[in-house]
């Protein structure tokens, strides 16, 4: 179901915090269409007995989008590490 890439930097353009094209495998990919938004607490399991929010808890934002070089249309996560800014890509 899912593919998933090793951890590497991925170049990611964003309007904001919305990401609008991104480079995967070599190839500079355009999002068409964004299908979904979320994001995910972190550890919220490590902070429920004490209350104590940590930075590190590996809060993240993801998308789902619809994104095509010239000629083809796929569908890839994209997913942001809240802590290091650090960004994630899956094809679907």
């Amino acid at each position: 179901m899912f593919e998933y890439q090793s951890p590497e930097e991925h170049e990611v353009i964003a309007d904001g915090a919305t990401p609008v094209e991104f480079t995967y495998r070599g190839k500079r990919f355009r999002i068409h269409l964004i299908l979904s938004r979320w994001c995910e607490a972190g550890g919220w399991w490590n902070r429920i007995s004490d209350g104590i929010h940590r930075p590190d808890d590996r809060a993240r934002a993801l998308w789902r989008v619809e994104a095509a070089p010239i000629g083809t249309l796929t569908t890839f996560e994209l997913e942001r590490d809240e802590t290091s800014g650090s960004w994630h890509i899956r094809s679907i």
